[in-house]
């Protein structure tokens, strides 16, 4: 009696539904299951305005702010300059060719998804991995980077107790999803974008004395000042410059929540290229002529002053002593923009893995605010952890642990290249239409080869100078990261018995936006004479 009870009520109560549904029972119980288990999804909060600063912002970080004066130390200024130029050459093809496949398949986790798709599932493991760790690393990093700007203002503070504090505010930050991150780093990227174009301008003007008492020109190119250390001396620079442009592949991650990827996408790689060279190069070109290449404030081995930054040197020659304090401030921005960014990004690859399902699943769980928060809190926590080694005598754990995370950027280029080349593969094999791709890398294949030859060599190279004199720390924080990507790739390769995917099988469907095909070619509003046309190319470049 009970159980026909049961079912009595339990069939009225769905007759009694069925006035605010239209279908028939089974409908409203498929509908009302899916409503019970749909689980939530990242949020498509990104604007047009945010994925603009984003593309800029991951890519200018401390490397330029504090860092560059070690590339002026170690190649001159010329030297610098082609480290720099050659680097920016690479961004290229990477920018390109990622924007072609993150604008096609809008996913978060981007290129960690196409390295599994295209290439192998065990190759995108391995390349998930590696780039999960590196900004997971990265972000403890800028913690130790910040006590040492704010000890600019006092020292009273423990050095920890100034990276907990910023270590919160950013996680707080990520706490409000994609839109919170987007914010704020739009935010950090207009400061950090408005001080280089100042810095450039004031910069010309004290270089042709129309600011302080000396003419600077190319004085400092004199007697052997361009290249002071040689071709070894170039190298050297070409590596630092490699690590300060970390960070373009940034925008493949962000197009999973994006509001319309089909437009901003493009956009922001086509703009970024030029962002790239105008900030980068000018601001070196500007350094070398004012900055001589053994000033003792630049980054090297034998430096007592090495966070001064080249930015501040340049206003202090221009005798803008006062500019010092802002310089702080903006030093001060730079790092929180690159530890926001990091932990934003180690936390999608993370729940892009579990997805996946080469992640423990339950990182793999968004709130209903579309935060990853599981996800979250394990990349917090591996950056605190890496943070801490740091406080160990001598740092030799966290010298290490630094270094394997440069090395990691190398690892992620050559992945995108190999990636976005086996795209175009299974395109061709499958005789799909390329006119349907929003945006495409010009040249193929030649950037994709060029990125992954120009990476290999550039990773093996980054610790040649470690070999004499024997230094056991630079040499497996150079060469470790490398070994342990071959081995994490072989091993997952024999444990899932995993081959690489054919062309003609290699998955180009799933995930594709659903405007593709549908919307017409976006038209420019660049109208006009040759120099009304550029007046508006620097507008948007530069905003």
């Amino acid at each position: 009696m009970e159980e026909k009870h049961q079912t009595s009520s339990s069939s009225d109560s769905i007759h009694n539904d069925k006035e605010y549904y239209t279908g028939d029972v089974a409908s409203i119980e498929q509908q009302e299951s899916v409503e019970k288990k749909e689980p939530y999804k990242l949020k498509r909060t990104l604007k047009a305005r945010h994925l603009s600063m984003i593309s800029l912002g991951g890519v200018i970080g401390q490397g330029l702010f504090l860092s560059a004066g070690g590339n002026l130390y170690q190649g001159g200024p010329a030297g610098a300059l082609i480290a720099y130029a050659i680097i920016g050459f690479i961004v290229f093809w990477v920018a390109y060719s990622l924007g072609e496949m993150a604008t096609y398949i809008p996913v978060s986790g981007s290129f960690t998804i196409f390295a599994r798709r295209f290439v192998d599932h065990s190759f995108g493991a391995m390349i998930g991995y590696n780039y999960w760790a590196c900004w997971a690393i990265v972000v403890a990093a800028e913690l130790v980077a910040l006590p040492l700007v704010m000890t600019f203002w006092t020292t009273v503070v423990p050095d920890w107790a100034w990276s907990l504090m910023w270590l919160v505010i950013i996680f707080i930050l990520n706490l409000f999803g994609a839109r919170g991150y987007g914010e704020a780093e739009y935010w950090f990227s207009m400061i950090k974008v408005l001080t280089i174009i100042i810095f450039i301008i004031v910069g010309a003007f004290i270089s042709g004395g129309v600011i302080g008492d000396e003419v600077y020109g190319f004085k400092y190119w004199e007697n052997g000042g361009a290249f002071p250390h040689g071709a070894l001396g170039v190298v050297n620079s070409f590596v630092l410059a490699s690590f300060s442009m970390m960070g373009t592949e940034i925008i493949g991650i962000t197009a999973g929540e994006c509001s319309n990827p089909l437009k901003q996408v493009p956009r922001a790689i086509k703009n970024v290229v030029w962002r790239i060279v105008i900030f980068y190069l000018c601001s070196v070109f500007i350094m070398g002529q004012i900055i001589p290449w053994d000033d003792k404030h630049n980054l090297n081995k034998d430096s007592q002053d090495a966070t001064v930054s080249p930015f501040t040197l340049v206003f202090e020659k221009g005798s803008l002593d006062a500019v010092a304090q802002i310089m702080n401030v903006v030093i001060l921005i730079t790092v929180l923009s690159c530890a926001n960014s990091g932990l934003y990004v180690s936390t999608r690859t993370l729940c892009a893995l579990a997805e996946e399902g080469i992640a423990w699943k339950r990182l793999g769980y968004i709130n209903r605010w579309g935060v990853p928060i599981y996800a979250l809190t394990c990349s917090a926590l591996v950056s605190v952890v890496t943070f801490v080694t740091s406080l160990i005598p001598g740092k030799a754990l966290y010298s290490v642990l630094t270094s394997l995370s440069g090395v990691a950027g190398f690892v992620t280029w050559a992945g995108i290249a190999l990636s976005h080349y086996r795209f175009r593969l299974a395109f061709k094999a499958q005789n799909k239409d390329f006119s349907i791709i929003p945006i495409r890398a010009p040249y193929h294949p030649f950037g994709d080869l060029f990125v992954m030859v120009a990476c290999c060599v550039i990773a093996l190279m980054t610790g040649y100078s470690y070999f004499y004199p024997p230094d056991p720390v630079g040499l497996v924080g150079n060469y470790a990261g490398i070994i342990l990507c071959a081995i994490g790739w072989a091993i997952t390769k024999w444990w899932t018995k995993s081959k690489m995917i054919p062309p003609a099988e290699i998955d180009v469907d799933t995930g594709v936006s659903d405007q593709i095909g549908k919307q017409e070619e976006e038209k420019t509003d660049i109208t006009g004479n040759f120099f009304q046309r550029m007046w508006k190319r620097l507008l948007i470049i530069f905003t």
